[in-house]
């Protein structure tokens, strides 16, 4: 059976940070492999030189490691190292050497200002930009004696007469025809690969069997396809997800909320979120499972299939990871974010943790991160400002009265006292409530009052409305 072990590889460029469909793409690969007892690699594909950069990669892997897509091969560790294309460099020059002893690839003189032409006369007539194969048509003599006057060729591969063709489990069976790509480049003057060799080759000798990623790389496909037959070597099953849109039907973009997995980070949103998120991107959970189950990493790989991708593009909606944030804070639940709450400012462990921990979990819905959730809750750890000093209500003093006999000092038995003493006085909600929440919170809306002032606790809602 072809590919009984599967192996899959993410492979980012470091040029920049890791975004969504980034992120998403990595995912997808950690579950296929996940879900099918094989083995996920990280490789670091840093061709570009001039853009790529160890800062990039330093953040992305921080950010794989925190989406908790935790690699069994990759920098540093792994039987193929080592796994980043500017250390690689003989394992190119190996292979580029075979396809020229066997005439598979020529050199190409034509200088960037003949590209360009040629580009813009195509680019008029509305064809696809390609090579015209002006240089493979030099004789090898012609080719040698050119190399041997001092000139320095890119070398392009030569593409067969016949369509190349294969097969995606997302999109169906594809073919291009060799009119319609053009020769390309595999190796440029300087000696560097390019990407597309560059790709085939560690995949082959990486053994990666799956390869998922964006369908912009569906034409890179086919030409990656004609080097493997060019070598002799069996390709992946390749896999084109849909390209993530904006809401406006675009490709994301810094404007239209390409957010970096870095700003989610920063922003307080759960890995499990992010990854529950993208995950429903492009592919739908088996009926079994219930829909909106916020599921593991381990638990969404065991159900995971390529059948189940759509070929559909997505629009990314932040209102449906705040969803799954709120699912994923509800199941962490108060003790979580009280603990992370008191990492981030240690004046929040002088108050009575099971009172907190209430306060937080009735909170979680509108305050599903943990800054939000830290600065609604500044007013434990802050005293309002002048906006609560401006309330003057008569019935303080004697509310200060019946607080006293609360006993002992809980959320029920402040709801009973606050809710008898608005009813004794015959005062309306509004009237009654608001003003309170201003004294202690300083805030419009929020929690339930009784939680709030089971938090301060009975010394500082005395002192709070003493204040007044």
């Amino acid at each position: 059976m072809r590919h009984e072990r599967v192996k899959t590889r993410f492979a980012p460029s470091p040029t920049g940070e890791l975004h969504i469909g980034g992120a998403r793409t990595a995912l997808f690969n950690f579950l296929l492999a996940r879900g099918r007892g094989g083995r996920f690699v990280l490789r670091i594909d840093d061709t570009d030189e001039e853009r790529s950069k160890p800062e990039y990669e330093k953040q992305l892997i921080e950010d794989l490691r925190w989406l908790r897509l935790h690699w069994d091969e990759g920098p540093g560790d792994g039987s193929s190292v080592p796994y980043r294309q500017s250390e690689r460099r003989t394992f190119y020059e190996e292979n580029l050497r075979s396809l020229r002893k066997e005439g598979k690839v020529y050199p190409c003189f034509c200088s960037e200002k003949r590209l360009e032409a040629l580009r813009g006369e195509q680019h008029s007539r509305g064809e696809p930009p390609r090579y015209d194969g002006l240089c493979r048509r030099l004789t090898p003599e012609e080719a040698r004696r050119r190399i041997d006057g001092g000139e320095i060729p890119c070398w392009r591969f030569s593409l067969p007469d016949a369509a190349i063709a294969f097969d995606d489990q997302v999109r169906g069976r594809q073919s291009f025809t060799p009119e319609s790509m053009g020769d390309f480049v595999v190796a440029r003057s300087d000696g560097h690969p390019t990407y597309l060799f560059a790709s085939v080759i560690d995949d082959h000798l990486m053994e990666i069997t799956h390869i998922v990623r964006g369908d912009e790389h569906v034409p890179n496909t086919a030409r990656q396809q004609a080097i493997f037959d060019a070598l002799g070597w069996e390709a992946p099953v390749y896999a084109h997800i849909p390209m993530i849109l904006s809401h406006d039907r675009q490709k994301l973009s810094k404007r239209t909320g390409s957010t970096p997995i870095r700003r989610y980070r920063e922003e307080g949103y759960l890995p499990e979120a992010l990854s529950a998120y993208l995950s429903t991107l492009s592919w739908t959970p088996p009926d079994s499972i219930e829909k909106g189950s916020l599921l593991s990493l381990d638990e969404t790989a065991s159900v995971f299939s390529l059948s189940r991708v759509s070929a559909s593009s997505p629009i990314h909606d932040e209102t449906h990871l705040n969803y799954w944030q709120k699912e994923a804070m509800g199941k962490r639940g108060g003790g979580f974010a009280l603990g992370r709450l008191k990492e981030a400012d240690p004046r929040f462990g002088a108050f009575d943790p099971a009172a907190l921990e209430r306060l937080i979990d009735d909170l979680l819905e509108e305050h599903y991160t943990l800054p939000l959730l830290k600065n609604t809750l500044s007013f434990l750890v802050e005293k309002p400002g002048d906006t609560a000093l401006d309330v003057t209500e008569p019935w303080k003093r004697e509310l200060m009265d019946a607080l006293r006999s609360v006993d002992p000092w809980s959320d029920e038995n402040l709801n009973q006292v606050l809710r008898g003493f608005m009813k004794e006085r015959g005062l309306k909600g509004k009237e009654f409530f608001h003003p309170l929440r201003l004294i202690f919170t300083g805030q419009e809306r929020g929690a339930a009052l009784p939680l709030v002032m089971w938090a301060l606790g009975r010394e500082e809602v005395m002192s709070r409305l003493e204040r007044q």
